[in-house]
């Protein structure tokens, strides 16, 4: 796996990127909701699978962070 470098802000950047996709199922669901529809046909397979990997990535990626920033004497 290659290690690509981020800053703060670019990962802000990504988090958005997932944040409208939130939104976007978010907003269906409501819709789905409001019509009163008892279920949204859906091939959920692979979105399950990215959502896990996406889940073990963040968590590796703040135990990564928060390693760096206690090595850090500037930082508290």
């Amino acid at each position: 796996m290659t290690y690509n470098r981020y800053s703060p802000e670019q990962l802000d950047q990504l988090v958005l990127r997932i944040f409208d996709v939130a939104a976007m199922l978010r907003e269906t669901s409501q819709n789905a909701k409001r019509a009163k529809m008892d279920d949204i046909p859906m091939h959920d397979r692979k979105a399950v699978l990215w959502c896990e990997q996406l889940e073990q990535w963040a968590a590796k990626t703040k135990i990564n962070v928060d390693i760096l920033l206690l090595n850090r004497p500037d930082v508290t």
